[in-house]
């Protein structure tokens, strides 16, 4: 009568090695494949926040009116928008003017359909400032942050076709606003804004 013959001692741990390999495989590829989603989904997550960012920018720059500020020292007052840093109060670069269509149905809101808006950089986070009144001195404001990771933050305008630095025509309105964002994981992302191309009348 034949004995049964069983696995040897050198096949038990050859069997063993083997599926310790196909285990550590596995282990490495489902943590890669964790890793990835997660670098996906912050990556996306990212792309939402810079979009989100420059629609709210695109909305206002459209809606820019020629609004002098009574806030603001007498010579700057027909100069109706500015990337002063100093002036915006920014830690770099920045954009200020006033907006229409701040929708107030009926007038029935404790303020008018007119917003002075202010972009500026605070602690590498691109903000987003805006007052109820245009001529409201009392230091109340609402900050929206709205980008985070900024590097640089740099305006410029563009009118008839020729570029400024500073916008230093007085009682008009550039036609473009360019923005450039230099972002720590993106580098420099830039996009032009068009304003809505209505030239105001001098101020008297």
């Amino acid at each position: 009568m034949r004995r049964a013959r069983g696995f040897t001692f050198i096949e038990v741990l050859v069997a063993v090695a083997i599926f310790a390999v196909l285990a550590l495989s596995s282990a490495l590829i489902f943590a890669q494949m964790n890793d990835s989603s997660r670098i996906s989904e912050a990556r996306h997550q990212r792309l939402s926040e810079l979009q989100f960012a420059f629609l709210v920018m695109d909305r206002d720059v459209r809606q820019m009116v020629a609004r002098p500020v009574r806030a603001v020292p007498e010579e700057s007052r027909r100069y109706y928008v500015s990337n002063s840093s100093d002036l915006i109060d920014s830690d770099m670069g920045g954009l200020a003017f006033v907006r229409a269509g701040w929708s107030n149905p009926g007038m029935m809101l404790p303020r008018s359909e007119l917003q002075p808006v202010v972009y500026r950089v605070r602690d590498n986070v691109l903000q987003r400032l805006h007052r109820p009144f245009v001529d409201d001195s009392s230091g109340e404001q609402g900050v929206q942050n709205l980008l985070t990771g900024v590097e640089d933050f740099e305006v410029l305008f563009m009118h008839q076709a020729d570029q400024h630095e500073r916008w230093q025509r007085q009682d008009d309105l550039p036609d473009v606003v360019i923005v450039r964002i230099v972002l720590e994981d993106f580098g420099l992302v830039e996009r032009w804004l068009l304003t809505s191309g209505v030239k105001p009348e001098p101020i008297p």
